[in-house]
């Protein structure tokens, strides 16, 4: 018994040899062994190893003169109740082939948890309820290989424009640290992403903005993602992080500075906030 988890302990430290050895001896299908050994969720579905201690991921990424893709998320990628962002990328990013080619042979992986992940619980009023996680951002941190960040990514975009993003990020993270800012400058001038066009819901509750303020928390948390609009509006956000670095601002910054404005500034879900600024009060509170 004891070798036995020795034997699964050792594949688990040895990095993505670690998950072709699995592959190798088990297959492709779903198990939870290979979940722990890549540390992801699901993860017959891309066989990604992913680390979770930056440290590490900085010392292979150095070994390998990769750059680091480091996934920050609500939750954790190893369970299946992560925010909403990170189980679309499990499903829809990670398995693409393109992506999943990029991510295995030109990045070094790591994820780490800014918080938990808030649960919501929808009751029906017939017995019937709903629990599920609340629609909380994700962004992916793209380090140089000695652990500096060069780009960030926010939220959910289509497979092709994140492969596109993927390339772009990979080129920056190898290139000379001193052009970075003028090659986000070129990024930026060449993004010109229009504002995203609000949803129904949305543009309805930015009638009265007192009724916008109360509103905008909850739609955002519950309504379901729609891959287009998320795109739109996380390439004019990713366009603020390209003019940040243009400026100095991000080429400065620490990685947690830099994951802690994304949230704060254009995410408007502070890491730090109880609520994740979703604490407003109810709207019919004031009816007698």
């Amino acid at each position: 018994m004891q070798q036995a988890i020795v034997a699964k302990q050792d594949l688990r430290t040895l990095g993505p040899a670690g998950v072709s050895a699995h592959v190798a001896r088990h297959g492709t299908g779903a198990s939870v062994e290979l979940d722990r050994i890549c540390a992801q969720h699901e993860a017959h579905t891309a066989l990604l190893y992913w680390f979770t201690d930056l440290p590490a991921a900085i010392a292979e990424a150095r070994r390998t003169r990769r750059p680091i893709l480091s996934l920050r998320l609500l939750g954790r990628l190893d369970q299946a109740l992560s925010c909403a962002n990170s189980r679309f990328f499990r499903r829809m990013l990670y398995p693409h082939a393109a992506i999943n080619n990029a991510l295995r042979d030109r990045f070094v992986l790591h994820w780490q948890s800014v918080r938990p992940v808030p649960i919501v619980t929808i009751d029906f009023g017939n017995g019937k309820r709903v629990t599920r996680p609340l629609t909380g951002n994700s962004l992916h941190l793209v380090l140089d290989p000695g652990g500096r960040p060069v780009d960030a990514l926010p939220g959910l975009v289509a497979p092709e424009v994140f492969a596109a993003q993927l390339a772009q990020a990979h080129r920056f993270a190898l290139a000379d640290r001193t052009q970075l800012a003028a090659a986000h400058g070129k990024a930026l001038a060449k993004s010109a992403a229009p504002p995203p066009a609000p949803d129904r819901a949305t543009a309805a509750s930015m009638i009265a903005m007192t009724k916008h303020v109360v509103e905008a928390p909850i739609l955002r948390a519950i309504a379901p993602p729609s891959l287009a609009h998320d795109t739109r509006t996380n390439l004019a956000l990713h366009a603020r992080i390209h003019d940040a670095f243009a400026r100095g601002r991000g080429v400065q910054a620490t990685s947690e500075e830099l994951v802690a404005w994304i949230y704060r500034d254009l995410f408007l879900m502070p890491p730090d906030d109880p609520a994740l600024g979703l604490d407003v009060p109810d709207p019919f509170s004031a009816i007698a």
